[in-house]
């Protein structure tokens, strides 16, 4: 079976597969009929609540001063952006053996949890659901959804910051809080490029990491560090890092042109650098979990 792409045999689990492509999300919706009645429950409600919340009819009125073309075009576009952020899952993941079909099916399906239900449910999505279709630790998804694709999210959002800033001059540096992302995203980057490169010994509860846990604990402590290790493996070389940073600029740079897009349909005229700083007030504002992750960014 092929490895991990950092050369590292996986510690805990393996991908399994039905056929030449893998597991197929349907077939695992197929055997997990609750799911599809949870979900059909979530639906329903959040559709109520839209319909109690928003005047729908007055929105569909408004349509008639939306260029169709354009926004088509911007909804072509956030399809692919999201099939490009779906693949860099593959690779922050570090698996070579984990296919990428049921990957993207998992990841369009948490979009859509997190369209409809607060609180970022669809990350837990993306946690749970490679765990029992592709028997992955759970505690290696958690890592790498909640802290590594945050932290590449950050980095490309300092790129497409510093773009912006040649584009628009002082006003980006102005832009408040920047210099406290700046240094959040500079943090986390010390920290778990730290925790990705430790050197665990042959039997990880003896690590240094784990001495302030106690003894009866330690060797699950000990379990789950190798797993939230394992979810790091983009970090461990400066080649991984890399290739996984250049695939979030692109992935960003699609929203960009996505934001853009939306803009012409709705007949604003944004710049590079204007489009940009709405892109990343849109995503910085709805990454947190306090409302559903895509009601109004374009509106706003």
């Amino acid at each position: 079976m092929p490895g991990r792409l950092d050369g590292r045999a996986p510690r805990i689990g393996s991908a399994t597969g039905d056929g030449v492509g893998g597991p197929t999300m349907l077939g695992f919706l197929r055997r997990n009929p609750r799911l599809l009645a949870i979900q059909a429950v979530v639906i329903a409600i959040s559709m109520a609540v839209l319909l109690w919340r928003v005047d729908v009819l007055e929105a569909l009125r408004r349509l008639d001063n939306v260029e169709p073309a354009w926004a088509l075009g911007g909804l072509v576009l956030f399809t692919v952006s999201k099939g490009i952020h779906a693949y860099r899952w593959r690779v922050l993941l570090g698996r070579s053996d984990v296919p990428l079909r049921p990957l993207v099916s998992i990841f369009m399906v948490s979009n859509l949890v997190n369209a409809l239900v607060p609180l970022r449910a669809g990350d837990l999505v993306r946690i749970e659901l490679p765990s029992r279709l592709l028997k992955l630790p759970r505690a290696a998804l958690a890592s790498n959804v909640l802290f590594v694709e945050s932290l590449f999210d950050g980095l490309a959002f300092l790129v497409l910051v510093a773009v912006a800033g040649f584009v628009l001059g002082e006003g980006v540096r102005e832009l408040p809080g920047l210099t406290i992302f700046v240094a959040i995203v500079a943090l986390a980057f010390v920290v778990l490029v730290f925790l990705a490169r430790w050197e665990l010994p042959a039997d990880p509860a003896r690590s240094r990491l784990l001495l302030v846990v106690p003894d009866s604990a330690r060797e699950r402590a000990a379990s789950l560090l190798a797993q939230l290790q394992e979810g790091m493996a983009s970090l461990r070389e400066v080649r991984h890092t890399i290739v996984s940073l250049i695939i979030s600029v692109a992935a960003w740079v699609a929203e960009v042109g996505v934001y853009w897009m939306m803009g012409k349909a709705l007949g604003l005229e944004l710049g590079l650098g204007e489009a940009i700083v709405l892109m990343l007030a849109a995503n910085i504002v709805v990454s947190l979990p306090i409302t559903p992750w895509d009601l109004g960014p374009f509106e706003v």
